[in-house]
């Protein structure tokens, strides 16, 4: 196992003009010779949610350690927050695209296979490069290159989405922060044809961010033609990750989450009709 912390602002020579984040938290396999062959397997962004208040833990590192057990090269972000606001996020959310793009050989990773999940306030982020990757502010930091933010696949957590009615205000307030309208992030106006699948699960009962965020999206998804899968559970509730005792507080773990995490092996079989699975190199 090989872990690395990655300063994306130093990596891509970029100013951080108040930004005091952009960290890439790298966990990768490494290779083993004594079995005579090498692999190349797909990748995972992880970008946690938090209202854009914090970047939450449990759906951090559980997530990333979750999938790099089933094969995946992960990469967690740590973004900026309240106070920083618009262009931080974005720009953070985009290097660490493109810094796992340049780096696929090297790594062993699938080039054509790098997904991104998010959650909650991370799943905005992770709308607003799936859906705006020509952004002005990936734009300045990418330049021509802005197609590389854009993920094979997007798996949405119970995301933030919509801007107006059932939109969740404090993350749009932090995100925005008076330098962009948040009509112009609300992600379901700008999916379009050329996004990538997306995987989309949420819990009807979610009290934080309103199920029909994860409806609208969806919706976005099926009229731009764009292949797209929602499940959205009976029961639960907002920030239940992936659902073990890890990231469920209560004692005993409530019986929701034995109901709930059946999310993460639907989305790997959605992945991998995609082709997201660990290959051997020739």
């Amino acid at each position: 196992m090989i872990e690395e912390t990655v300063d994306l602002y130093d990596y891509f020579g970029a100013e951080r003009k108040g930004a005091t984040r952009g960290y890439l938290r790298c966990l990768r396999h490494e290779g083993l010779p004594e079995m005579g062959r090498s692999l190349l397997r797909p990748a995972m962004l992880v970008i946690p949610g938090g209202g854009y208040v914090v970047v939450s833990q449990r759906e951090g590192w559980p997530v990333a350690l979750t999938f790099f057990g089933t094969g995946y090269e992960t990469f967690t972000l740590e973004y900026d927050v309240a106070p920083v606001g618009y262009p931080a996020q974005i720009e953070q959310a985009a290097m660490a695209m493109a810094y796992i793009r340049r780096n696929a050989e090297a790594f062993g990773i699938l080039p054509d296979k790098v997904a991104a999940i998010g959650f909650s306030a991370g799943g905005h982020l992770l709308g607003c490069i799936s859906a705006i990757w020509d952004d002005p502010a990936i734009a300045a930091v990418l330049g021509d290159a802005c197609a590389a933010a854009r993920p094979d696949a997007s798996v949405y957590g119970y995301p933030v989405v919509t801007a107006g009615e059932c939109e969740h205000e404090e993350s749009f307030e932090n995100f925005c922060r008076k330098a962009v309208k948040a009509e112009t992030y609300s992600v379901e106006r700008r999916v379009r044809p050329e996004c990538s699948p997306a995987f989309i699960w949420a819990n009807t009962p979610d009290s934080v961010v309103p199920v029909q965020n994860a409806v609208r999206l969806y919706e976005a998804y099926l009229q731009a033609g764009v292949p797209t899968e929602l499940h959205i559970f009976r029961d639960g509730w907002h920030g239940m990750t992936v659902c073990t005792e890890e990231t469920e507080p209560s004692v005993p773990v409530r019986p929701e989450c034995a109901y709930v995490r059946p999310w993460v092996d639907l989305c790997r079989n959605f992945l991998k009709t995609l082709g997201f699975a660990v290959q051997t190199k020739r």
